[in-house]
């Protein structure tokens, strides 16, 4: 390049910038820059690397291969010091180094022909980044110092909005993280006001159902058998009131404080009292149940009874959108630290799983897709709040490969 269409260039610098300013992403914005670079201001062979954490260390972003292709290389990683004009620029803190007739490498490392070599820093305004690195083996143009003095304008303008976007994403990263803290503040203070209103509620209705109950007992045995139309009467006003009852027992344990009792658990054993718990149903509705319990599973420090409850609610749950029979997969391991290693135990089932639009409310009191057949819509809610005093998780997610959901649970130790 010579000194009039260094000029040329520089100008068109100015409006490749403005275009790159309105990138999507950071990980759009590296790629428009290699396409840039090489439609408009006719560099070669590309390659980006940004310092690691570990400043030793170099990772990859896009790049040109040998064809002339543009590759992603962000899972790559190397040390600094397998490139030594890489290694010189950090050492040095220079903003560029250009060498002629050196071998010019693939991205194994291999030479694949000799060429002139152009490194450049790319500044963030206060410190370097990254490299990139522009070679001439497809076009065996030879680089001048007006190629060079483009490249380190255009790495350094690079840097620059490589930062302001990067600051842009954590900005927008840490509203929506705001977001959902302020979302959850708000639901745990609706739930709390939710709570105190059920359980005075729940007080309430029970003496009266219990009224009801006695009254539908003392009138069916006073009734002739032969009067099958008042039996049927009292037959589904019976069901009505168990059904009223069960939500009110509901109700009472999702607004009670009780004292919970941590106790050193093997989360094996309390899944198989909560499955024989529920082996009437299992039966009855014809539901394979399959273990995948991982061994030398440690203990976790929970109360037995609450989460016992849990995995009731939970293998309900799968039970009642599997009538016609189904399968169950509970899964359990763990990993991280000794420290701070955490158990997992992940339900799936066969069902039809949750609409995505409705995903949202499934843990919302009385929410149920189920109202026509006995659904209460409190048995995801009570099974989140025991979590939550577990300081344990609880997710959902549909199947990805087949139909049914997902529950997972994760467990402190």
């Amino acid at each position: 390049m010579n000194k009039k269409g260094f000029d040329k260039k520089l100008r068109l610098l100015h409006s490749i910038s403005n275009e790159l300013a309105l990138s999507r992403s950071v990980n759009d914005l590296c790629r428009k820059m290699i396409e840039y670079s090489r439609s408009r201001l006719g560099f070669d062979r590309l390659s980006t690397w940004f310092i690691d954490k570990d400043p030793n260390f170099l990772i990859g972003s896009f790049g040109v291969d040998e064809k002339g292709r543009i590759r992603e290389e962000t899972k790559e990683r190397i040390r600094v010091d397998c490139d030594r004009t890489v290694k010189n620029i950090h050492d040095k803190k220079m903003r560029s180094i250009l060498k002629h007739g050196v071998p010019l490498r693939d991205n194994s490392g291999n030479a694949v022909g000799r060429g002139s070599h152009l490194v450049a820093a790319i500044w963030d305004g206060k410190k370097v980044i990254g490299y990139i690195s522009t070679d001439n083996l497809i076009k065996k143009k030879l680089f001048t110092r007006y190629d060079r003095e483009l490249f380190e304008l255009f790495a350094s303008t690079f840097g620059h909005l490589y930062s302001l976007k990067k600051t842009e994403e954590a900005l927008t990263s840490a509203f929506d993280k705001l977001r959902e803290a302020q979302s959850h503040l708000i639901q745990a203070a609706k739930m709390e006001v939710v709570g105190s209103l059920a359980s005075g509620v729940a007080h309430e209705v029970k003496n009266p159902l219990a009224v009801i109950i006695q009254g539908v007992y003392y009138l069916s045995k006073k009734l002739p058998s032969s009067d099958h139309v008042c039996h049927d009467v009292l037959k589904r006003m019976n069901d009505s009131v168990k059904r009223a009852d069960d939500i009110i027992k509901g109700l009472l344990d999702f607004s009670v404080v009780t004292k919970l009792e941590f106790i050193p658990q093997d989360i094996h054993s309390i899944i198989e009292k909560s499955l024989r718990l529920v082996s009437y149903e299992i039966d009855k509705y014809n539901i394979s149940i399959h273990r995948q319990f991982a061994k030398g599973l440690p203990d976790v420090k929970i109360d037995k009874n609450k989460v016992e409850q849990v995995f009731v609610n939970i293998i309900l749950n799968a039970i009642n959108g599997m009538h016609e029979g189904g399968q169950i997969w509970i899964r359990t391991y763990s990993n991280g630290s000794k420290r701070a290693r955490k158990v997992y135990v992940e339900i799936e089932d066969s069902g039809p799983g949750i609409s995505e639009d409705i995903m949202d409310k499934v843990f919302d009191p009385f929410f149920t897709t189920r109202r026509s057949t006995g659904g209460t819509g409190l048995g995801l809610t009570i099974a989140r709040n025991i979590m939550e005093m577990h300081k344990a998780k609880i997710a959902l997610s549909n199947r990805r490969s087949e139909h049914g959901l997902k529950v997972t649970l994760i467990f402190r130790r």
